[in-house]
């Protein structure tokens, strides 16, 4: 009865070392190193090496897949010390065809106080001028220069040039935050 009760003492304890082996066994995944913001082009330097516990349900590039990510642009903002995600690159740099990338310089206090940000959504009005303001995405906002005024980087149809260029010209254009990220 002793040597039954150690035999199975011993079957109990390999198992339970196999089953702890195996949780702990890791697989090495890249993470964000550093904060990448939408539209920016993936560097080694922004990535860093993790390991995530085998079989996890997670969705990342694995770290000796990397390569493959490198050059591509993020999709969304990616915050640092974040998995990267297969879906969170694309091939594409912006513009795409059929869109242009317009900097707009916009006067001081014609745009929200609370600031924008990549991927928000506005219309570019000009007060006074007939037509149909032009919607936009944002992509940068420049820091102001001595006069106060800002470029802002915006996404928009190509068929929406000619009329940014005349916003662009006019001092009492202004940006207007609207739903829709």
């Amino acid at each position: 009865m002793f040597l039954v009760g150690a035999l199975l003492a011993l079957v109990g304890g390999v198992l339970g070392w196999l089953a702890y082996t195996g949780a702990a066994r890791g697989e090495p995944v890249a993470a964000l190193a550093r904060a990448v913001p939408f539209g920016a082009t993936i560097t080694a330097q922004d990535l860093r090496e993790v390991t995530i516990p085998a079989g996890s349900t997670l969705r990342a590039v694995g770290w000796a897949d990397r390569p493959s990510v490198i050059g591509l642009v993020a999709t969304t903002d990616l915050p640092a010390d974040q998995l990267l995600s297969p879906d969170a690159t694309a091939p594409a740099r912006l513009p795409r065809t059929g869109d242009a990338i317009v900097g707009l310089p916009v006067g001081s206090g014609r745009l929200p106080a609370a600031g924008l940000a990549p991927r928000d959504r506005v219309a570019v009005l000009r007060p006074g001028s007939p037509g149909v303001p032009v919607r936009a995405t944002v992509l940068g906002v420049g820091d102001p220069d001595a006069s106060g005024r800002r470029t802002v980087d915006l996404l928009v149809p190509e068929s929406a040039i000619e009329a940014l260029a005349a916003a662009a010209s006019d001092d009492r254009t202004l940006l207007v935050l609207v739903a829709g990220r």
